[in-house]
């Protein structure tokens, strides 16, 4: 099964030099394609494991009028129990979701900026969760709606806050 659409995050932690730390805060978009397995399915329930990958690519402006280039990616792997709506691909409900755990890296990348040139990444487990909904004139197609949290366990503890809207195929 597969999915794909925007994903915003809020990447919030410390940024470590060699001398002091500072918080930051980065908000960004990316574009996600989810490839998902089930490897149990019923009638109405699944379990997946899947890869939901985003990458990105913007302006990001430093607040002082000083912009840089914003690139990112995030690859994290999630285990979810999905019902209803696309839990499985002949599942016809025209409502569900799914609550999963996972485990995450995301990098982020700002550069040609003189107030924020930032390179950092973090890991960490995920909590996800979300719904679906497929009305009838969507011809198959559903939308999902998903949350998720992801606890940084690296040095700057960069923990992230997303959401994602997806189109289900």
């Amino acid at each position: 099964m597969h999915s794909v659409g925007p994903t915003m995050t809020l990447l919030s932690g410390k940024e470590q030099t060699e001398f002091s730390s500072s918080k930051i805060d980065i908000f960004q978009t990316n574009i996600t394609y989810f490839p998902r397995y089930n490897f149990v399915e019923n009638n109405n329930s699944s379990i997946s494991i899947g890869m939901p990958v985003g990458l990105g690519i913007a302006i990001a402006e430093s607040g002082y009028g000083d912009y840089g280039i914003l690139f990112s990616y995030d690859v994290p792997v999630a285990l979810d129990y999905n019902f209803g709506c696309k839990s499985t691909p002949d599942n016809e409900a025209g409502f569900g979701g799914y609550l999963g755990l996972g485990f995450g890296y995301h990098k982020v990348t700002i550069s040609k900026s003189s107030y924020m040139d930032f390179n950092g990444g973090t890991y960490g487990p995920i909590v996800r969760g979300g719904i679906r909904i497929s009305p009838p004139s969507f011809n198959g197609y559903g939308i999902t709606l998903g949350l998720q949290y992801k606890k940084g366990l690296e040095k700057s503890k960069m923990n992230s806050y997303g959401m994602a809207v997806l189109v289900d195929f």
